[in-house]
């Protein structure tokens, strides 16, 4: 990665951390895509993440937050790198403003190495990133604030109910896209 005049060379991979039960589905899943899969222990999930190799940061984006619009996406990284944050979330408890389920976390190699020398918890490596939260006083931290505090919206999808009402806000969605596509409206998603 190259930083110039605040214009960055980025090239990113997508690799797939799942627990070992699952790795051939996901396997199977994403042959036809560029994308890797990482496997390890359904409680240790830092363990996965610490067998990422060559990178300047970490997206983290957790599965039960299907739905991150790109552009929080995007906000999150090119705050980071151009903050030159080791952590930058806008998911942090008290501090969060964003709708439950735009989750994004940015990692940077600095501090998955902290991680790696400093998370022995179970908590810790089950949910990774608390550990730094806490007590990763000597790395650079930040969080993304919204001007509208919208943490009361939940997206994510912890249960089955609300995986069925994601299903339908998606499926409303769709119809919303097709009824204006066929009337000839040009659609743009974000």
């Amino acid at each position: 990665m190259e930083k110039k005049n605040h214009y960055y060379n980025l090239s990113c991979c997508v690799k797939v951390l799942v627990p070992f039960d699952e790795t051939e589905f996901w396997t199977h899943f994403l042959r036809t895509r560029a994308a890797d899969v990482i496997d390890g222990g359904t409680t240790n999930v830092l363990s996965r993440y610490l067998r990422l190799k060559n990178y300047d940061y970490v997206v983290r984006l957790t599965s039960d937050c299907p739905n991150v619009p790109p552009m929080v996406i995007n906000k999150a990284v090119f705050t980071a790198i151009h903050q030159e944050m080791d952590y930058l979330t806008n998911a942090w408890g008290e501090y969060r403003t964003a709708i439950d389920g735009h989750d994004v976390e940015i990692i940077s190699s600095k501090a998955m190495q902290w991680l790696e020398d400093h998370a022995k918890s179970d908590y810790d490596t089950e949910h990774v990133t608390p550990a730094i939260r806490n007590y990763g006083s000597e790395l650079r931290k930040g969080v993304l604030i919204n001007k509208e505090d919208m943490s009361m919206i939940k997206t994510c999808i912890d249960t089955p109910d609300e995986y069925c009402a994601a299903v339908r806000r998606f499926e409303s969605s769709t119809m919303k896209r097709y009824n204006a596509i066929g009337r000839g409206i040009n659609v743009f998603e974000y």
